[in-house]
């Protein structure tokens, strides 16, 4: 079981750029199945800006990075 926001990402629902600690930290096994989503206290980051706040300086985390957003730095996941 991959982890649930590569799993987003995978899919296209959620920005390719998007990352959390948890996706390294976990391995391919994923999270536990106790933890079926990533606690509220996870600490997102853009890949592609470097940083917690997205090319377009709004928030980088799994609400706001999403296709449905409209924000003009979403890139899809290539494979999706």
């Amino acid at each position: 079981m991959a982890h649930p926001i590569r799993e987003r990402i995978a899919c296209g629902e959620i920005c390719r750029h998007l990352r959390t600690k948890a996706m390294f930290v976990l391995g391919d096994d994923g999270p536990p199945p106790e933890i079926p989503h990533p606690p509220s206290t996870a600490v997102f980051w853009c890949n592609s800006a470097g940083w917690a706040m997205g090319p377009d300086m709004a928030p980088a985390n799994p609400d706001r990075c999403g296709r449905e957003h409209g924000r003009a730095c979403f890139e899809p996941d290539v494979s999706a």
